[in-house]
């Protein structure tokens, strides 16, 4: 009976220890979370963008999620990657800046393995931190070209956009790829015509009649033409500009600022502002100087009539 007892006690002991240990692994690993809560998500996003049809360029961002809400992380470290992720493939390694940005060039040195396939691959891995594993995303994108030309028939002028896509060695019309033409503006593009945005058809183009009439350029009348495919799941953002002279010359008068005006300089003040303000000038101090004699008088007459 006694070893019985003996060994049911131990058995009693090893349940308790085994169940205190439980129970401190799992506020360990509460705790553990609720750091990481406390602490936010991080994560990385790719975007990729080509303009002109020749300068190949990622926007590479580092973000961090705390609750539903997504922020930019500053200052991290990312690697990114062409096709695979290996020392080998490495692209760059970069730092985000105080936005959480970092933009990372396709190097000349990859021009053999870029031009070999019309798909690649991106990879962008987030260093680990001591809080967090390291992050990586994805971003797959298949080579596209943008074109832009225009022509004038009876008066009119139309924009034609043509947008292909790179299949094996073969250039292919893409289709129902959408995008902005217009005027490039400080504030964006200023649609060409009377839509915001516009869809290629079957074999790739976009055909938009030329609206905006008179429309201000530099001294000769240039402009800046451009069509912008954003954020295409397919082909990423695709960038193209053009200059032509469509708009109206726009003169600067450099004579202008030599006129008698409220804008110009102090020496060029109109003649109706001189003579307020030296009146004033004059009415202001001319009642200071006629007070000060009169109190001279009075103390004059004080001091000459006797007591």
């Amino acid at each position: 009976m006694k070893p019985l007892l003996k060994m049911k006690n131990q058995h009693i002991r090893n349940s308790i220890l085994l169940a205190i240990c439980l129970f401190i692994s799992g506020l360990s690993l509460r705790a553990q979370d609720t750091a990481k809560a406390e602490a936010g998500e991080p994560s990385v996003a790719l975007r990729y963008f080509i303009k002109n049809n020749s300068e190949h360029y990622l926007i590479v961002r580092s973000n961090i999620k705390v609750g539903k809400k997504t922020q930019r992380l500053p200052n991290q470290v990312i690697k990114v990657f062409l096709d695979s992720a290996g020392p080998e493939n490495l692209l760059l390694k970069t730092t985000t800046d105080d936005q959480g940005e970092a933009k990372v060039y396709v190097p000349v040195e990859r021009a053999e393995k870029w031009n070999a396939s019309a798909k690649h691959n991106f990879i962008g891995v987030l260093e680990a931190s001591s809080l967090e594993d390291e992050r990586s995303a994805e971003l797959e994108i298949t080579r596209a070209k943008i074109e832009m030309d225009t022509i004038t028939e009876d008066g009119v002028r139309s924009i034609i956009v043509k947008v292909s896509y790179l299949e094996g060695a073969d250039w292919k019309p893409a289709a129902d790829v959408e995008m902005r033409l217009g005027v490039s503006r400080s504030g964006g593009i200023l649609s060409a015509g009377t839509e915001e945005s516009y869809t290629t058809d079957s074999t790739g183009s976009v055909t938009v009649e030329f609206k905006r009439d008179s429309l201000p350029g530099d001294d000769k009348g240039n402009f800046v033409l451009m069509a912008k495919v954003e954020d295409n799941d397919t082909y990423g953002n695709l960038l193209v500009e053009t200059v032509v002279p469509w708009g109206v010359p726009v003169v600067y008068n450099t004579t202008f600022f030599d006129q008698r005006t409220l804008w110009t300089t102090r020496f060029k003040t109109p003649f109706w502002l001189l003579f307020m303000a030296y009146t004033i000038v004059i009415i202001v101090w001319g009642t200071v100087i006629y007070l000060i004699t009169q109190i001279v008088k009075i103390g004059k007459l004080s001091k000459s009539e006797p007591n």
